[in-house]
């Protein structure tokens, strides 16, 4: 099990020589659903980054298959100790078996390092209808606060996963 997530944003050629550079890595290539070319590679190895100058992040909780296929939700925020404590009690309850969402591969909660009170919640899903359907349902009502109230410092981004040696030259 891996305990950490390394990142680094880039144009296709670049990761793609990143890639060709450590084979023996695990590298999954997410692209932007919103940004014509916003490429981010993601090393998913848990081993030191290869990469110039990386975003690193500590996993602190995970449910799923490592999954890595699909549609990516990044949801930052910042929070206070107590507010982290009230959103790990929240993502508890949702990692129950019997309340993941359908479609949702796996559910990370992700701490960027050295800052402590930022967290990131990267939902992998099969489908960006399958969240978009979750995002209209009771289980995410506890999520909503985040996104809505202006006082979290939330943002969010998309990506949809392939792999770089799929695109030409």
């Amino acid at each position: 099990m891996i305990d950490k997530i390394s990142s680094t944003f880039g144009s296709w050629p670049i990761l793609k020589q990143i890639e060709k550079n450590n084979p023996e890595r695990r590298f999954i290539t997410l692209s932007s659903t919103s940004i014509h070319n916003d490429f981010q590679l993601l090393d998913v190895s848990g081993k030191p980054s290869v990469f110039a100058n990386p975003l690193i992040y500590q996993i602190k909780f995970h449910t799923g298959n490592f999954v890595w296929n699909g549609f990516y939700r990044f949801s930052f925020m910042t929070l206070s100790k107590e507010e982290i404590k009230v959103l790990n009690a929240k993502i508890a309850q949702l990692a129950t078996p019997s309340r993941l969402p359908l479609g949702l591969n796996d559910l990370f909660v992700l701490q960027p390092q050295n800052h402590f009170n930022e967290r990131i919640i990267l939902t992998i899903w099969q489908l960006d209808s399958d969240y978009a359907i979750w995002r209209r349902s009771t289980s995410f009502s506890p999520f909503k606060i985040y996104s809505d109230s202006g006082a979290y410092d939330y943002h969010d981004s998309n990506y949809t996963a392939y792999q770089l040696h799929s695109l030409q030259s």
